[in-house]
């Protein structure tokens, strides 16, 4: 890890905050703690909170960062101002003090707004301020929440897969779809729709404007675009799959083809398509990894990698290779260079519930997420080739039920969606959190970085995609390198002290020698007559 991360040297070595003292105001029967904070420049303010404020103060921080919080001191110290000692009340001021401590020493919590306000950091230390995320744009109107989504930027094209959260309304249109025997058929249109998939396509403006929707008596899951093919892929919940063929001569405006594909018996969790075979590969609930020909109508593999069910899948065809994870926690790599996928290798990471997966190319990293912890892995999977050698050479420790998972290669950054609508920001190089992102008001379902606009796109079950600007700079580049040269000139000091010091005792010692003279000749003797070494002799005494 970087040691000169300027975030990471400015936060966790400079910036310090601790509760020195407590008053008993006898006006409105309240006890008032003294917090000082010193930032960079050794800039002093002090502020005056209750306990009640930091109580406020914690709930604002879960609302970002779960359970990855210091626990404030218990209640039992001073539940009633009247009848507690000045111990009870000292206990609570050790308590408060160990809480902000551990707040100031994290960047990412410093980063955020509700500690921002809390400390009034903007008021007395704009230098330490670090640049959020803005929102530029959002889609709305989307008819059911978000489940999936897909945005090929060069044809200004986006899918969108949408899905009815609530369970009873779900009963209800399963109920009110279903068919008697003595019924027609009425087609595949739904009667009341579940889940859909909808085409968005930019205008010269620059809005998108939705195009057309198509809808499904089954929750609508994930979906996978071919651009060069114009296949686009829709997995149910069903297990059925349909594919679409959107042709871009006919400006995308409809779909010519429609094929429903009953592929698996429970819902599915991954698509891929190999469009120069015609072959559709897909993972499921139903523990199966089956790959289909399209072009005869085939099955070619119906594979079960383990016992758990499957939960992510990933193809990549600079690799010729399928990247599978289960709810066990376990990985497989599949070549898909022969007409059955053979499993080249099985990673077990040790976690629980696989959620995505993102190839570096470049590095050879592979990355994803574990739903149960949120434990992010970083695999490295050696060249294209070498996939047998892949290992695992990196945990970050993120918020537990994680849902998606980003990369940007050019910053370094991984971004992870959360069930709580927020989005964890790492920086990948230096192992650490950024900033955490209230992005939504529901669970993040879909995360995709554009390199090209260096911006990210979020989902969620509230019916809404928001895009995101990232800061060019987290920090402002002049203050941070002016902290540099400040930790590089006290870096300096404390050597010159530290070779003082050293110099300081050898000479203590040299005199010490000089007092203790018989007991030296001693052990010249010992090394003279003795057939024990000199150095074991030293080492017993």
């Amino acid at each position: 890890m970087d040691s000169k991360s300027p975030i990471s040297v400015y936060f966790s070595n400079n910036n310090q905050a601790s509760v020195i003292s407590f008053r008993n105001d006898p006006n409105d029967d309240a006890i008032y703690y003294m917090i000082q904070v010193k930032n960079k420049t050794s800039d002093v303010w002090q502020l005056e909170k209750r306990f009640s404020q930091f109580e406020d103060l914690a709930k604002k921080l879960k609302v970002l960062f779960g359970e990855q919080l210091p626990s404030l001191p218990k209640k039992k110290y001073v539940t009633f101002l009247v009848g507690k000692t000045p111990e009870d009340i000292e206990k609570r001021k050790a308590g408060l003090d160990e809480f902000i401590q551990n707040l100031a020493s994290r960047p990412e919590v410093v980063a955020s707004e509700p500690l921002k306000q809390f400390l009034e950091i903007e008021k007395n230390a704009k230098e330490i301020i670090v640049n959020p995320p803005k929102q530029i744009f959002e889609f709305k109107g989307f008819l059911h929440g978000i489940r999936d989504f897909t945005i090929s930027s060069e044809q200004g094209l986006m899918f969108v897969i949408t899905s009815d959260c609530s369970v009873i309304n779900r009963l209800d249109a399963y109920l009110t779809n279903m068919k008697a025997p003595w019924e027609s058929e009425k087609g595949d249109q739904a009667l009341i729709p579940v889940g859909c998939v909808e085409c968005w396509l930019q205008q010269e403006s620059g809005e998108f404007s939705r195009l057309w929707v198509k809808m499904y008596n089954s929750q609508a899951i994930t979906c996978y675009w071919d651009a060069a093919a114009s296949v686009l892929l829709v997995g149910l919940d069903s297990g059925s799959i349909n594919y679409l063929y959107v042709p871009e001569k006919e400006g995308f405006k409809k779909f010519t083809e429609s094929l429903e594909i009953e592929q698996h018996t429970d819902r599915v969790m991954g698509l891929y398509y190999d469009s120069k075979r015609k072959y559709l590969h897909s993972i499921s609930k139903d523990r199966k990894y089956r790959v289909l020909n399209l072009r005869k109508g085939e099955l070619v593999a119906d594979i079960e990698p383990d016992q758990y069910e499957l939960t992510c899948l990933l193809g990549s065809e600079e690799r010729k290779k399928t990247f599978v994870g289960d709810r066990h926690g376990e990985i497989f790599i599949y070549d898909i260079t022969k007409k059955r996928p053979k499993l080249v290798i099985k990673i077990p990471t040790n976690q629980l519930f696989i959620r995505g997966f993102f190839i570096d190319n470049q590095r050879n990293y592979l990355f994803s997420i574990s739903h149960e912890n949120g434990v992010i892995l970083i695999i490295d999977i050696q060249l294209p080739g070498r996939e047998q050698y892949s290992k695992e050479v990196a945990q970050l420790n993120g918020k537990s039920k994680s849902r998606e998972i980003g990369w940007s290669a050019k910053r370094g950054e991984i971004y992870v969606g959360n069930i709580d609508g927020t989005v964890t920001i790492w920086d990948a190089r230096k192992s650490q959190q950024l900033y955490v992102l209230k992005a939504h008001d529901s669970d993040i379902t879909k995360l995709q970085w554009l390199d090209a606009d260096q911006t990210l796109l979020t989902a969620a079950k509230d019916k809404v995609i928001k895009v995101w600007s990232m800061p060019q700079h987290w920090r402002d580049p002049k203050i941070v390198e002016k902290e540099i040269e400040q930790d590089q000139q006290q870096a300096k000091q404390q050597n010159v002290e530290q070779q003082y010091k050293k110099a300081q005792q050898l000479f203590d010692q040299g005199s010490q020698d000089d007092d203790e003279d018989d007991m030296a000749v001693w052990h010249k003797d010992q090394q003279r007559h003795s057939d024990t070494k000199y150095e074991d002799i030293v080492e017993l005494k």
